[in-house]
């Protein structure tokens, strides 16, 4: 039941993506379709973020934490700041899983890793993306609460990172 309910979200979370309003008139400077980056925040590790419209992506993560791997798919879509040229801020959602090995594992809600620890769940995404004027790098910053359905199901809150991207 727990998977029919997580495949149904994901579903809903990806597909509503794809039908969100235009929120503001846009003119696209992408000259890009795919972006590679090191994420740093709460956790460590890299992104790849791919346009498949000029205001939508697709963005898979890796990163570790609490020594165990997480990895999401995330739909994103990008509005640019008028006033600020180089600058989008995007929302979206998607999907994670995450994996905890023992002996090192230490999720947080178990006193001692005495097992593997798995979690899976739907991610929400808000952040700003900054290219830096006539470059390939780019800078963002996003916050990605996500919520589990198995072992600690809850909501992490507390997913921010800083995220040095290169395009190409």
């Amino acid at each position: 039941m727990k998977a029919t309910k997580f495949i149904a979200l994901a579903i809903f979370f990806f597909g509503s993506g794809f039908f969100l309003p235009q929120l503001s008139a846009q003119y696209s400077f992408r000259d890009y379709n795919t972006m590679v980056g090191v994420r740093a925040g709460t956790s460590f590790g890299g992104s790849v973020k791919h346009f498949i419209t000029d205001q939508s992506a697709l963005e898979l993560m890796g990163f570790n934490r609490w020594k165990g791997w997480n990895f999401s798919l995330l739909y994103e879509y990008h509005i640019n700041v008028r006033e600020f040229r180089g600058l989008e801020w995007y929302l979206g959602g998607g999907a994670h899983y995450g994996i905890w090995k023992e002996p090192k594992a230490e999720p947080p809600w178990v006193y001692k890793g005495t097992e593997d620890y798995k979690a899976y769940g739907v991610d929400f995404i808000t952040g700003l993306e900054y290219n830096f004027y006539n470059t390939n790098l780019y800078l963002s910053f996003d916050w990605k609460p996500a919520y589990n359905f198995v072992d600690f199901t809850g909501l992490w809150w507390d997913e921010a990172s800083f995220t040095l991207k290169y395009s190409f």
